[in-house]
């Protein structure tokens, strides 16, 4: 029987793992102390990466990642959920059946994560990306970038009209969008403008300046970001504009090279 002695929201991250901190759930658990929630993690996988590159993964057991979560939600009242890395069909039918037995109140926000951030390394099999559908139900936001626009909509081209690529992601039956612009075509040094659509249309969001080059695990913050502000609760488009300033102020303020390879936003201070 559930006990939660505070209202602390609590989110949970269903992601893959980062050994350098600069993604995946190690890095969503840092979004959502942030915000002032408490987080919960399922593992989907464990990957073995760096700054520098991203050697290779394992996918966890179906039946151990459904344990994780059961026992989670035996314990917890989840007020979000944000889902990251799910590299296999088999992962997704397991996390799909899942959220059907949850809440249908508690907010979904999906990261579909199919590749390194430099494109290095596959994180999703074929089999996953056919399997996507298997999500659309329960998932409330997904926030792909061009390149997982792309393969979602299965029509359009990253070099395409980004309006054109996000209703090809809506017409798949997904609820709400929001296509990541660092990744669009768009000259060097140009404003980033991320585009938006649920059942009122789709819409470009207020413009970004571009910032520090190519930092790691951007997509994993802004979504865990979105998560912890639906669990504040705010409502959609509110929580969207919040987390894409949060990720700015962090990119501008906090993003360095500590390892030798792409910078991650760095939270620990240094010690005189």
């Amino acid at each position: 029987m559930k006990n939660q002695k505070n209202n602390i929201p609590i989110v949970l991250t269903i992601a893959g793992t980062d050994p350098s901190g600069g993604a995946g759930i190690n890095v969503d658990l840092q979004v959502f102390r942030d915000h002032g929630c408490h987080g919960v993690a399922a593992i989907t996988a464990v990957v073995w990466q760096n700054t520098r590159r991203v050697g290779g993964w394992r996918a966890t057991r179906a039946a151990d990642l459904r344990a994780q979560l059961d026992l989670i939600v035996e314990d917890f009242n989840l007020s979000a959920i944000k889902i990251g890395m799910l590299p296999t069909a088999e992962l997704m039918n397991e996390v799909s059946n899942f959220l059907s037995d949850t809440d249908p109140e508690i907010a979904v926000v999906f990261d579909p994560v199919m590749a390194g951030g430099n494109g290095d390394q596959e994180l999703m099999t074929v089999d996953g990306k056919e399997g996507l559908m298997a999500m659309v139900e329960r998932v409330d936001l997904i926030t792909p970038n061009g390149a997982e626009a792309e393969s979602i909509a299965v029509s359009g081209a990253l070099n395409g009209a980004p309006e054109e690529l996000l209703e090809g992601v809506l017409a798949c039956g997904w609820r709400r969008v929001l296509l990541k612009g660092g990744h669009l075509h768009r000259e060097n040094g140009a404003p980033i403008v991320d585009w938006y659509g649920d059942e009122c249309g789709v819409r470009p969001l207020p413009a970004v300046e571009p910032v520090a080059a190519d930092v790691r695990g951007t997509g994993c913050q802004l979504s865990s970001s979105i998560a912890a502000e639906l669990a504040l609760g705010r409502g959609w488009e509110e929580a969207v504009a919040n987390a894409r300033e949060y990720l700015n102020r962090r990119l501008v303020e906090d993003a360095q090279v500590i390892g030798g390879g792409r910078p991650i936003v760095v939270r620990a201070e240094s010690v005189s």
